[in-house]
């Protein structure tokens, strides 16, 4: 059975769908809590463990987000390193037409791997 989930809190919408190869969580709405981490750090601890032994990719795609908190970044860039270790790959998706979403997203290009398993991309 796939995975299809839907989390919300307060204006943060996730969906979640599985296929074959991937777990998506597609983002909308605002993250603005000072302490984002009580709501994702969950939906990514359940997702890596879904998609480690299953070897699927896990794909985020944030270009429906009207805007994301600086704290926010903080359960992303863990996901990231706890997903290169476990050797999942990832894949962030943001809108390169949104300027705050481009500045924002250009920076996790430091976490990116020659490889290619973690991956930003401009949609």
């Amino acid at each position: 059975m796939a995975l299809r989930h839907r989390y919300a809190d307060k204006e943060l919408v996730i969906d979640a769908a599985e296929d074959a190869a991937t777990v998506r969580l597609t983002w909308s709405g605002k993250s603005t809590e000072r302490e984002p981490g009580r709501f994702l750090v969950p939906i990514f601890t359940d997702v890596l463990a879904l998609a480690t032994p299953a070897g699927k990719r896990i794909a985020m795609d944030f270009t429906a987000v009207e805007y994301m908190n600086s704290s926010t970044f903080t359960p992303i860039v863990k996901l990231l390193d706890e997903a290169r270790r476990a050797g999942v790959s990832v894949l962030l998706e943001f809108d390169g037409a949104r300027k705050w979403q481009a500045l924002s997203f250009s920076a996790l290009r430091a976490f990116e791997t020659p490889d290619g398993r973690i991956a930003v991309r401009s949609r």
